[in-house]
């Protein structure tokens, strides 16, 4: 086999256990090794020659997650049309990462972690930008905190991801219910 077919049969390798390690660790956050693995189709052995210990596969799943959260917010034109509608959009991209938001959430040992935690900071900023857009607009409360607006919204799309997982919610009803609970709260006008 050449150099290029190794180095792209190691890369889906590598991309598999990833996939399958971001599904299984969103649904069973203490899943073992073995279990990603055997999701991914490959041995035990074949899983620790790319991540030694869980530890470099839980890096490799952050990673991955922030880069998907960048690309979500790109293709999401947070600088498009009003804030309400890139929010709406937003919503329905990062809804889509599912299974890699789940296991992000669901990590205990990121919370301390400099590294990603700056990281996830960073691609972060474009929707700070949009909460100040939607402030200046008049469409957010004026006197929250962009940190209290990103946690909201973080915790309903984690909301909406928990309870699509727990069979509370089809995945199709999970983004208008998020989108109405950010758009609507839960209390009724009178």
């Amino acid at each position: 086999m050449s150099t290029a077919a190794e180095s792209s049969t190691r890369s889906r390798t590598r991309q598999a256990i990833v996939e399958a390690a971001a599904t299984v660790l969103s649904q069973r956050p203490k899943a073992s090794l073995a279990d990603v693995a055997a999701a991914a189709g490959v041995g035990r052995s074949t899983l620790h020659r790319y991540f030694p210990e869980r530890s470099d596969l839980i890096t490799a799943l952050s990673d991955e997650s922030v880069v998907r959260m960048r690309q979500a917010a790109a293709d999401a034109g947070l600088d498009q049309g009003t804030a309400v509608e890139a929010l709406r959009r937003l919503v329905h991209a990062f809804f889509g990462l599912g299974p890699w938001l789940l296991f992000l959430f669901n990590e205990r040992l990121l919370e301390e972690e400099e590294t990603f935690l700056a990281s996830f900071e960073t691609a972060n900023e474009p929707v700070a930008g949009l909460m100040l857009r939607g402030q200046e607009e008049g469409v957010l409360d004026p006197e929250a905190s962009i940190e209290w607006l990103l946690r909201v919204l973080w915790m309903l799309v984690y909301a909406g991801w928990d309870a699509v997982r727990d069979g509370e919610l089809p995945r199709h009803s999970a983004t208008e219910f998020i989108i109405r609970a950010l758009e609507h709260g839960i209390v009724l006008s009178r």
